[in-house]
């Protein structure tokens, strides 16, 4: 049996605009961290497939040589822009860890990130942790156009967080 090699091929790959290593993270813990990286390559296979059914082409990056950059770190101690240049971004996502201002002991670790993220400010005991995350995401995006999602409950939008929090920023 003799097969065709006079079929023609398009690579597809100029019209892939989104790829794995245009993705950031700060994780933790270092098995999230591990795991993050893995749901990553899984998203891009899955991402892959979908664009094969839509241009009848099978298309995978295997062997695995591209990846997210997910850093092992405590991101209110770690430089945003030594992991990726704020001139790269475009959007900022997360799942910042939440613990309520009267669910964190005096003297805790989240509640010195608090103090140190917020300096000395009135009322500092009364921000809940995940407020440190919008405290470092305001101050990076500073003078760009990138858009922050983060998950969060309402209560640091209600009640006493807000003129301690907001009233920094005016």
């Amino acid at each position: 049996m003799k097969v065709n090699t006079d079929q023609l091929t398009i690579d597809i790959s100029p019209l892939l605009k989104v790829n794995v290593e245009q993705f950031y993270g700060i994780e933790y813990e270092d098995f999230p961290c591990q795991i993050a990286q893995v749901g990553m390559w899984l998203m891009d296979h899955q991402m892959n497939t979908r664009a094969a059914d839509q241009f009848g082409l099978y298309y995978a990056r295997l062997p695995l040589k591209q990846s997210a950059t997910i850093v092992h770190g405590n991101a209110l101690k770690t430089d945003w822009q030594e992991i990726v240049p704020k001139r790269e971004l475009s959007y900022i996502l997360g799942n910042p860890p939440f613990v309520g201002a009267r669910m964190m002991a005096q003297g805790s670790p989240q509640k010195r990130e608090v103090e140190e993220t917020f300096g000395n400010i009135k009322d500092v005991q009364d921000l809940d942790y995940v407020t440190c995350w919008y405290k470092k995401a305001a101050q990076y995006i500073q003078g760009t156009n990138i858009a922050v999602g983060f998950v969060s409950t309402n209560s640091i939008c209600q009640g006493a967080q807000v003129p301690i929090s907001c009233g920094m920023y005016f």
